[in-house]
């Protein structure tokens, strides 16, 4: 198994870990976003993302004071594959830009066999 298969499946072995990529499926968003959306301290969320950032499954973007974090595709395409469906959507990917960031539609559905990692 390749390493980014196993740093993958170490990411989403926790639950924190996957709602944050589930929460990042549609695009780049903030850290305060994804604290204030898991009800979690931003000093936790920044520890999960700073995991997923060195397992090369996230990647930053400073504006200000402000962090903005989105899913980086994976070089190998079965983790690439496999981290599209554990989110529950095509990952969309997010180049670094200085562009305003959009807050990303929450309304998709998830996969019935993924619903009880997300809760």
């Amino acid at each position: 198994m390749s390493e980014t298969l196993t740093s993958l499946f170490l990411a989403l072995s926790d639950p924190t870990r996957l709602r944050l990529l589930r929460l990042m499926a549609d695009g780049e968003v903030s850290v305060g976003y994804l604290a204030d959306e898991l009800g979690e301290s931003q000093p936790k969320i920044s520890r999960h993302l700073a995991t997923l950032r060195s397992m090369g499954l996230v990647s930053t973007r400073r504006d200000g004071k402000w962090i903005y974090y989105a899913i980086e595709h994976q070089d190998d395409s079965t983790a690439d594959s496999i981290l599209s469906m554990a989110v529950g959507s095509s990952v969309q990917a997010v180049s670094v830009s200085n562009e305003p960031t959009r807050i990303p539609n929450r309304t998709q559905s998830v996969p019935e066999e993924m619903a009880v990692w997300l809760l």
